[in-house]
């Protein structure tokens, strides 16, 4: 029963990355919005979503080109994004003191390569 439970909340509970840690300022949570661009159709046809800045870290969702986000933070190449449909995210106001981002949207970690920043 323990093993169907956790598999339930596997499968309904947003993607969200390990170490996206968002605010302890007066600016907003995330400070750009952008989008996703440039996938070729002839290649994976997406952008994985990684759990951290990297791709020793796991995949943890997909995105695909025109799909909307919010860019948070960067480390080196890597963009850390909050996204999820257009919802509120919570991110568009100052978040302190500074947190693990816990939803209500996804969360995780892209390569810039594939983002245009389209505001901020």
């Amino acid at each position: 029963m323990a093993v169907l439970v956790v598999l339930a909340v596997l499968f309904v509970a947003p993607a969200r990355a390990q170490y996206l840690t968002l605010g302890g300022d007066d600016l907003d949570g995330c400070a750009s919005n952008g989008v996703v661009v440039g996938l070729k159709a002839a290649g994976d046809g997406f952008l994985a979503v990684r759990a951290g800045p990297g791709i020793g870290h796991a995949k943890i969702d997909q995105l695909h080109n025109g799909d909307a986000i919010f860019v948070c933070t960067s480390a080196g190449a890597w963009m850390g994004i909050v996204y999820g449909g257009g919802r509120e995210c919570g991110v568009s106001s100052p978040i302190v003191p500074a947190r693990l981002y816990t939803g209500p949207c996804k969360s995780g970690w892209v390569h810039r390569n594939f983002i245009e920043v389209t505001a901020g």
